[in-house]
């Protein structure tokens, strides 16, 4: 056969042979390795979605505690507010003659502390404005 001998043509139908077994573990050496990286980044592409998912989480719980304190703080300012113009009242009251035990509060101090108190709940309502706008 073209001026082979016969134990050369059986080793170059071997070698023949043993290239493409080579070639076939190859394949599948590479098909594996693809299959097994596959299944790694889809491993990575959960965990990244539940990181995600938790750190979405971790937001909406920090934002309902931050909504839940400048609530609290609007309302201990206004009762801050209420409290100044009840001091203010207590202290510009004057005593009714000839009744010890009664006091009377003039137009223009109760107009003064109206004022007092809408601008100081004006003031909470500003604060409490600007922190929900800017988110801190």
């Amino acid at each position: 056969m073209f001026g082979y001998h016969a134990a050369e043509v059986d080793n170059l139908l071997e070698m023949h042979m043993i290239k493409k077994v080579a070639a076939i573990v190859l394949i599948l050496l590479s098909g594996g390795a693809w299959l097994y990286l596959d299944h790694l980044n889809k491993q990575e592409q959960l965990i990244a979605e539940q990181a995600r998912q938790a750190m979405i989480q971790a937001r909406e719980q920090a934002k309902a505690r931050f909504i839940v304190q400048i609530k609290e703080d609007l309302a201990n300012c206004q009762t801050a507010a209420e409290k100044a113009k009840t001091d203010f009242l207590t202290l510009n009251q004057k005593p009714v003659p000839r009744k010890p035990s009664e006091f009377t509060i003039t137009q223009a101090v109760a107009d003064e502390a109206a004022k007092i108190l809408a601008d100081a709940n004006a003031g909470c309502q500003l604060t409490f404005d600007t922190r929900s706008a800017s988110g801190y």
